[in-house]
């Protein structure tokens, strides 16, 4: 099974093989520990329930003291523990009870949670972060990989891995939350649930691209271990059900097509379920996704798990109302290290489709989307937005107007399908982006052009020279400009390490947005955002820095077209970055003249020739 997270290719083929001896011992320790806790808790709570006469609510017994601040020794003569257990404590917290033997339930409940917790970083394949100057979580992206370096933490010595240090986040959160209402989880079936509630908001499973009931194997055995007579309902199975799991695993729904289908009909379910109880005047559904809408092995066409959401979604009678990027994704995770990897999950804002939606052409569809789609596009790229983001952001107005029709007629009089959709919105995007080019100066033009067809690569001088006279500039100007070298029937594009050195706007007599764009963006990789801050304001002087943004989509845009995964990361953080760059720049520009006199008021008097 390729989809398998776990390590069998590695020779690591028992659960146990993932952590050392001792670490096997730290964490059954721990686990077995919390049942001798939960007895510890039940012994001080019962007093207290005892003299509120088994009321009080969980979490807090009574009025008359801390429960587990009670000594055992405190009891009241009578009945056995186990007797008074049932009679003072209560039901168990997994049937419904709020007395002394739920509360100790919930206490065990929050400590069988901080020792699976610990398994992220007490095991044997937990990495060494030289910059921080420790170990490191294994679970870094949604697998268990091989790592080449070694890191044992001490599980008492008060940092990662520690369990008070497991259990602080924990604690954060319960500090928190209200006592009223009170917050229900549940576990359930999403294709026959009732969708009652007054908003849904979900983050759907991603086709076949986790498998997720594996990755919590490796915590459920510990919560297992140290639960089962607690929480004996939900850990009940030896390891987590997969079989009723909604992801395209071909290798439990025989092969490929049975998976898709397991997947589609499944998907098709839960939307048209969520459809029926769907109140048209009542909020949105949100549906968040961040798998990237593209697929380079299908030729830009789009990905099969994009097609599946939104074709579950368009078909069970929603229609996306709005689009928006949440920057949910950590620029520190392993996954975004050097690559081109999205750095935000998308939100679908859906509502029912009216009943009477009228039906449209494919014809009428084009035109409605060349005619909205830039407007939405050129507001995106305005905000904050990246440029790695905006192909994925483009989906959502694209397919608002798509959606917003009952069915698109072909030429042949066949249904659209979402893939064919997303093929013409993608397009209508590598239009707007490329329509860009027509504002730029003819140096910047020329560049374009050079770097679209020949990259950073040489070529012919004839080549360059007809291609300059074409776009309005020559060669001489292109050279003296410091973009462009031409020796010897050979030319080439300077690259972006040959731009990072040091480079004064001020006093470049021949400055384009080409220059001012490859610059920061080398500089900001090299030097960091302080040398780009200190920039911008001579930048600004010689050419617009919104002009600069707008070429940095277009060159991430191009650099991702042409597979060049180095100068897609260089232009996307640039831009990415541009916020902020601007930003601080502003600030350090209002501090510099605060306290200057910018002008001279000039008093000019007749009197003494001496004056």
């Amino acid at each position: 099974d390729p989809r398998n997270v776990w390590t069998p290719p590695y020779g690591l083929t028992r659960f146990s093989d993932l952590f050392t001896n001792r670490q096997l011992v730290a964490m059954t320790t721990f686990s077995d520990l919390v049942g001798e806790v939960r007895e510890r808790v039940l012994a001080d709570a019962l007093p207290v329930w005892g003299e509120s006469g088994g009321g009080g609510r969980l979490g807090s017994p009574s009025d008359s003291g801390n429960a587990v601040g009670v000594s055992s020794s405190q009891a009241p003569s009578g009945p056995s523990q186990a007797a008074r257990s049932h009679i003072l404590g209560g039901e168990r917290l997994e049937d419904g009870g709020a007395g002394a033997v739920a509360y100790a339930d919930a206490v065990a409940t929050y400590l069988g949670l901080g020792v699976s917790k610990m398994a992220d970083m007490n095991n044997s394949l937990a990495r060494w972060k030289q910059s921080m100057d420790q170990s490191i979580a294994l679970f870094s992206r949604q697998a268990v990989p091989m790592v080449w370096d070694f890191a044992e933490v001490n599980p008492f010595a008060g940092a990662a891995g520690n369990l008070t240090v497991s259990l602080a986040g924990m604690t954060k959160v319960l500090d928190r939350l209200p006592a009223k209402p009170p917050a229900r989880a549940a576990q359930a079936d999403a294709t026959s649930l009732r969708y009652g509630t007054p908003a849904l908001s979900t983050d759907p499973p991603y086709y076949d691209n986790i498998g997720y009931s594996d990755l919590s194997d490796f915590f459920y055995v510990w919560l297992r271990r140290s639960l089962s007579h607690i929480q004996s309902k939900i850990v009940s199975t030896v390891l987590t059900p997969k079989a009723d799991e909604l992801v395209a695993n071909p290798y439990r729904h025989e092969g490929k097509d049975g998976a898709e289908r397991f997947f589609v009909e499944g998907f098709n379910r839960v939307f048209a379920r969520v459809r029926e109880d769907a109140d048209p005047a009542g909020p949105p559904m949100t549906v968040y996704y961040a798998y990237k809408q593209q697929d380079a092995e299908a030729g830009g066409a789009a990905s099969t798990g994009w097609t599946t959401l939104l074709q579950g979604l368009i078909g069970a009678g929603w229609e996306i109302t709005a689009t928006w990027p949440v920057r949910s994704e950590l620029s520190n995770r392993m996954l975004a290290s050097g690559t081109n990897a999205l750095a935000s999950s998308i939100v679908l804002a859906c509502r029912p489709r009216p009943e009477d939606a009228p039906a449209t052409t494919r014809r009428v569809f084009l035109g409605l989307l060349k005619a909205e789609l830039p407007a939405a596009l050129r507001a995106m790229m305005l905000g904050a937005v990246a440029p790695v983001d905006l192909a994925q952001a483009a989906v959502g107005p694209g397919m608002s107007i798509f959606s917003r029709y009952s069915r698109v007629r072909e030429a042949d009089g066949s249904d659209m399908p979402v893939r064919e959709a997303l093929t013409l919105i993608n397009a209508t995007l590598d239009e707007v982006i490329d329509a860009q080019e027509g504002d730029f100066d003819s140096d910047t033009r020329f560049a374009v052009k050079w770097y679209r067809a020949y990259g950073w690569n040489t070529e012919s001088s004839g080549t360059a020279d007809m291609l300059s006279r074409a776009t309005g500039t020559s060669l001489a100007a292109l050279e003296r400009g410091g973009i462009f070298l031409a020796r010897g029937g050979r030319a080439r594009l300077v690259g972006p390490s040959e731009l990072a050195g040091g480079w004064d706007p001020v006093v470049d007599h021949r400055v384009s947005v080409w220059e001012a764009t490859v610059r920061l963006a080398a500089v900001l990789a090299g030097e960091g955002v302080d040398q780009v801050v200190s920039l911008l304001p001579a930048v600004g002087v010689r050419v617009c820095v919104e002009m600069v943004r707008e070429l940095g989509f277009l060159l991430f845009h191009e650099a991702e077209k042409k597979g060049d995964s180095r100068d897609a990361v260089l232009f996307n953080s640039l831009v990415s970055s541009w916020g902020d760059l601007t930003a601080q720049a502003r600030r350090a520009a209002s501090s510099t003249r605060r306290g200057v006199q910018d002008t001279f008021d000039v008093m000019i008097s007749r009197g003494r020739e001496d004056d």
